[in-house]
Order: C-alpha cells, then sequence, then structure tokens
C-alpha cells in the first residue's frame, strides 16, 4: 500500500494524515511553521526535529544543518513492515539538498506502506521521484478528500486482516 497525495492549501492534507496516523503504527515526519511562520521544521516521529527552512525577507531559504541532519536520521530510520512510512510534505525546499532527495528515494524504497504528501507545483524532485518510482497521485480536494480517506482506511484494514494472529495459526 503505498499512496501519494497532493492539493491546494487548506485541501485537508495534513487533517488526512493525522486521521491515518490514529488507524495504524507509522514512521517518518511532518514539515510544520513555528507560530510566527518564519522557521520550518522537520519533526521525526521518534522525536527528533531539526530547522531546516527560515524565511528571509519574506522568502524560505533552506537551512543547510537541518537538511544535513534530517538526511542522516531518515536515511537510517528503521521502518518496520507493519508501520506505514508517512512523509508530510515533500516540497520545494528539497530541490536544494540532493542527499536529502536520495534519502526520501531510499526510505521510500525500504518501506512497505507509505502515506507521502507531496506539495503541489512544478518541482523537479517531485517530477523526478514521480517519474523513477512510478508514483501517480492523487489530488486531495474538499470535496473528495473523505472518499481518499475512506479509500485509504480499507487497505490499511485489508493489510492488518492479512496479518498473522498475535497468537499463532493453530487455533484454539
Amino acid at each position: 500500500m503505498k499512496f501519494f497525495i497532493t492539493g491546494e492549501r487548506n485541501a485537508g492534507k495534513s487533517y488526512l494524515v493525522e486521521r491515518v496516523k490514529a488507524l495504524t503504527k507509522f514512521t517518518g515526519f511532518e514539515t510544520r511553521f513555528d507560530e510566527s511562520l518564519v522557521e520550518l521544521h522537520i519533526n521525526f516521529f521518534g522525536g527528533n526535529s531539526f530547522l531546516i527552512g527560515c524565511r528571509d525577507n519574506g522568502r524560505l531559504r533552506i537551512v543547510e544543518e537541518g537538511f544535513v541532519s534530517a538526511t542522516r536520521l531518515l536515511g537510517t530510520m528503521e521502518i518496520p513492515s507493519d508501520n506505514v512510512l508517512i512523509m508530510d510534505e515533500i516540497g520545494f525546499l528539497e530541490e536544494d539538498s540532493p542527499e536529502f532527495q536520495q534519502a526520501v528515494v531510499s526510505s521510500l524504497r525500504r518501506a512497505r506502506h507509505c502515506l507521502c504528501v507531496l506539495r503541489k507545483g512544478n518541482f523537479s524532485f517531485i517530477g523526478h521521484l514521480k517519474a523513477s518510482m512510478g508514483i501517480r497521485s492523487i489530488e486531495i480536494t474538499p470535496e473528495n478528500r473523505e472518499e481518499v480517506y475512506g479509500r485509504i482506511a480499507r487497505e490499511i484494514e485489508k493489510e492488518r486482516a492479512n496479518l498473522p494472529s498475535p497468537g499463532g495459526d493453530e487455533g484454539i
């Protein structure tokens, strides 16, 4: 199960991710701005957080040290087969970090399941990612987000039904 979603701002992409997190085990990261909308952080679900972007005169610029640390962590992160790898979101700052791009591709290849949010727009890395991995993204809109959530929830339930029971399959 691998889902790649995109959509306009405020379409409900991160809200969808939050709902999916309540259904399954997960690992990965989310990117979030601070309250002042000046600093952009990548927050790994294991607790690590790195500053990866900072607004300078209204323009968001990459913070290389943050991407170096995030690359190292993402590149070595264990992704259990019963976890969904969540990446919320891959955007335009990644264009300036080829090493982080490689870590994203590597983690997607290692993951059995993923839910990846791709920023909407024409970005070379996202285009390359889609082309090289055969990715098609689903565009989230306020009108279809419940339908998309239902589709993902059904896939998670189907995967859960295929797992062996904790007590084994011998019966009682």
